[in-house]
């Protein structure tokens, strides 16, 4: 696997925006260029796992983190399509399949299929435990169901125990953030709105509505907290408090993004991000103001061409680790790694072979040649 260095051009307005901002926090803006390339950053110490999902071949493969270096890759069956990886412990990796409907269960440490659980013909997209690590709740949007599994790590015990249909509501569930208590759980929903789950009874108690597609844009900060950012596709990204103790969400404004994806955030929630796929770029975010503000773009083209590249996953959910920002380009077939810090990118990562525009869902994901991108948690942190 080829590493290499990579290029950055923001626009001048944005550069300006960018460089106050940094005066402001302390931290240096500068653009990197193919005979000045960006260092990693100096901060990363012990290094951790990247799970890459490579959708189109039904393979993970997994890199040292942050640095990129690739330490193994396994096989799925033919034909799961795996899209998004999710970990509680970092024992286990939930793996959903959206070409065969199925949740694959991974053993870690020896990257071994431990379970295989079916939920539908395909389009399994997301499984996601709970804070207490006892449920798991796993969203299928091909038949609209939400599927409840009682979690054991510790026994190797996954049982699937009940469910509840969207389509009463004429939607799809997509992806789900937790409650700190594990009893109530937020899903996203196709083609908008989020449901509020009583994850006890699997009943939905109502919804909220957003502006467009929520996508997997909501973070939160950490396990223990009760509330969430979330980021709809409407106004080229909009911006939301999920306030999990009341089930309100706050307006925080829109970015105006080319076209709009994903979302990750720091841990202080000081700085967010935000993928355009149509125009290969992500978008930086100010959390801090009110509404929030467009801090600039970072284009991510190593093919060259708009469109070619088309970023999209970044972080599985899980708040920015170490500084850096992993990006999936699902058409190139990459991984670009952002610092965070600096607004900079510190590398592109071929992965596999790319999928050209035209050739891959860009709904599903279905035959794109990479889509999620996860970091492992340390079983001893």
């Amino acid at each position: 696997m080829k590493l290499k260095k990579a290029s950055v051009t923001m626009s001048g307005i944005a550069l300006l925006v960018a460089s106050a901002w940094a005066a402001w926090h302390h931290l240096p803006i500068h653009a990197a260029t193919i005979d000045n390339p960006v260092p990693a950053s100096s901060h990363h110490h012990r290094h951790k796992e990247l799970w890459v999902t490579r959708q189109r071949d039904s393979a993970i493969s997994i890199l040292k983190f942050p640095d990129g270096a690739l330490l193994s890759e396994f096989s799925l069956p033919s034909g799961t399509q795996p899209h998004i990886t999710t970990f509680h412990s970092g024992a286990f990796a939930y793996i959903a399949g959206m070409g065969n409907g199925t949740l694959s269960i991974v053993d870690a440490n020896s990257r071994q299929l431990v379970q295989t659980l079916t939920f539908a013909p395909a389009l399994c997209h997301q499984g996601k435990v709970s804070p207490d690590g006892t449920t798991m709740l796993v969203s299928v949007v091909s038949t609209g169901m939400l599927h409840k599994v009682a979690v054991d790590e510790a026994a190797r015990s996954w049982t699937p125990v009940g469910s509840v249909s969207f389509l009463p509501l004429g939607r799809h569930p997509v992806c789900t953030v937790f409650r700190a208590d594990s009893e109530r759980a937020y899903v996203s929903m196709m083609p908008s709105g989020i449901a509020i789950i009583d994850v006890p009874s699997m009943t939905i108690l109502g919804t909220l509505a957003t502006d467009g597609f929520v996508a997997c844009g909501m973070i939160k900060p950490s396990a223990n907290a009760d509330h969430a950012v979330v980021a709809a596709s409407g106004g080229g990204g909009h911006i939301y408090t999920l306030d999990m103790t009341n089930d309100m969400l706050r307006d925080r404004g829109t970015l105006g993004a080319a076209s709009w994806h994903s979302l990750n955030i720091t841990r202080d929630e000081t700085l967010g991000f935000g993928t355009s796929p149509l125009s290969d770029e992500v978008v930086a975010i100010d959390l801090t103001t009110q509404p929030v503000t467009k801090l600039g773009t970072i284009p991510l083209q190593p093919l060259p061409g708009t469109g070619n590249d088309q970023p999209d996953a970044m972080g599985g959910g899980e708040v920015i680790v170490d500084g850096t920002l992993p990006v999936s380009l699902r058409a190139a077939g990459q991984v670009a790694l952002v610092d965070a810090d600096d607004l900079e990118i510190e590398r592109f990562i071929g992965i596999t072979s790319p999928s050209p525009p035209g050739t891959f869902s860009t709904m599903t994901c279905i035959g794109c040649s990479v889509h999620g991108v996860t970091v492992r948690p340390v079983l001893d942190e």
